[in-house]
């Protein structure tokens, strides 16, 4: 009989973690709001989306992001507690780097009593040094999905 007790009482705490576990997934998806970059090129007036070949972002005061990968996409997570976020951006080690200033209005929401509640940005201002990057357009204001592209920035043809 107490054997039986035991064996319940570890289905128990076996269904409790794994109930926790599974809200923990639901609630870092949930709470997960990246602001999507997308690279471009406009070459004589036709736009191409471009890959750049050794990327190296830092988030000011922070550790680096990516770090000389080929990419045509970055994802960053804005600052929850602050108005804006400064990053450093190098797109291949052979130009000089550009600085890109994001700055936002913050929007709590509440997600869920288990999650608590997330942020989302409102995209006031974009501020770039135009070393390697020639324009940036955004596409949308509302950052409240990493699935939408917020920003796209254009290089100069090197």
């Amino acid at each position: 009989m107490k054997r039986i007790y035991q064996i319940l009482l570890v289905l128990s705490l076996s269904a409790v973690f794994f109930a926790c576990e599974n809200e923990t997934k639901v609630c870092d998806q949930t709470l997960r709001n990246d602001l999507h970059i997308h690279f471009s090129r406009d070459s004589a007036g036709i736009v191409r989306d471009t890959v750049m070949p050794k990327v190296t972002l830092y988030a000011l005061n922070r550790d680096s992001i990516y770090k000389q990968q080929p990419l045509k996409d970055l994802f960053l997570q804005l600052s929850p507690l602050a108005d804006s976020s400064v990053f450093y951006l190098k797109v291949d080690s052979a130009l000089v780097a550009d600085t890109l200033i994001f700055r936002y209005q913050r929007i709590k929401h509440f997600i869920s009593p288990g999650c608590g509640f997330g942020t989302n940005f409102l995209i006031d201002t974009v501020i770039t040094t135009k070393n390697t990057i020639d324009s940036v357009v955004i596409n949308n204001k509302s950052v409240i999905s990493s699935n939408d592209t917020h920003l796209t920035l254009f290089f100069f043809n090197q």
